[in-house]
């Protein structure tokens, strides 16, 4: 499978499931609790201008999908900009944003290949973006270009924890009567065909080395990756003992930094 098809693939799936996205626990906001932890955790990462004396920031939300960090960080009071292959996906970011009242700049372009007049941001965030990039190495090159010195690159996404057998085979066995379920009407679960999934360096992480790793290799400094403990806490508690049983997927969030200029650090 070229680029260019795989790609042609990527965004179909993404285009399907726009407009059941928002529906599905860990994906969606459902709940209260959920919304103010992502808010908390957004606030965290990129100050809160509204209600302390820090700038607002111009943030670049790449991957964007449906616009949950881009729509939480204009909420905060930064200057956003929201991209994503999939339109389809955009017309949903762009109607949420309109019924919130904000204003975001949405565009349709590939997080491995910015356009060359989308840079100068103080910060660069994606949620459930690294995981599905065929190239990885290459989203970050063109990231760290569209950043100012010094600026900062935060990466939300998730692992798959290893289990001991008994309890992996009792989560297939959730996973199958769950998905039965729900038969086929819905969320579908991201159903990249195989061949997809072999083109996807972090498509099934197993542990945080590859981002770290990713970071790292990309020139980026102060790289950290620590577990998202309290969003995971509140998200499973509405899955319920099956829904959490099911689904051995952990968030984790990995910062770093672009470097400053020598002349700029003194």
């Amino acid at each position: 499978m070229d680029d260019g098809r795989l790609k042609d693939e990527l965004i179909a799936t993404w285009d399907a499931e726009a407009a059941a996205y928002d529906t599905a626990p860990r994906h969606g906001i459902l709940h209260d609790d959920e919304w103010m932890a992502w808010r908390r955790l957004v606030a965290a990462v990129l100050g809160d201008p509204k209600h302390s004396d820090v700038r607002p920031l111009r943030v670049l939300d790449v991957g964007t999908g449906t616009g949950l960090l881009a729509l939480i960080a204009a909420e905060l009071g930064h200057e956003v900009t929201g991209v994503d292959m999939s339109d389809t996906m955009l017309s949903e970011a762009r109607r949420k944003g309109a019924v919130a009242g904000l204003s975001i700049d949405w565009r349709v372009a590939d997080a491995e290949s910015l356009p060359a007049d989308v840079g100068g941001f103080d910060a660069i965030v994606c949620r459930h973006l690294v995981w599905t990039l065929p190239h990885p190495d290459r989203a970050l090159a063109s990231w760290r270009t569209a950043a100012r010195p010094g600026g900062l690159v935060a990466i939300v996404d998730g692992w798959y924890a290893s289990r001991p057998l008994p309890v992996a085979l009792l989560a297939r066995a959730a996973r199958a009567y769950r998905a039965w379920r729900r038969g086929r009407t819905g969320h579908r679960d991201h159903d990249y065909p195989a061949e997809a999934y072999a083109r996807l360096p972090l498509g099934r992480q197993r542990d945080t080395l590859g981002v770290t790793r990713l970071l790292e290799a990309a020139g980026l400094e102060r790289v950290r990756v620590r577990p998202l403990t309290e969003i995971d806490r509140v998200e499973r508690r509405h899955l319920g003992p099956l829904g959490s049983l099911s689904d051995p997927w952990h968030r984790y969030l990995a910062t770093g930094r672009t470097p400053i200029l020598v002349a700029e650090r003194h």
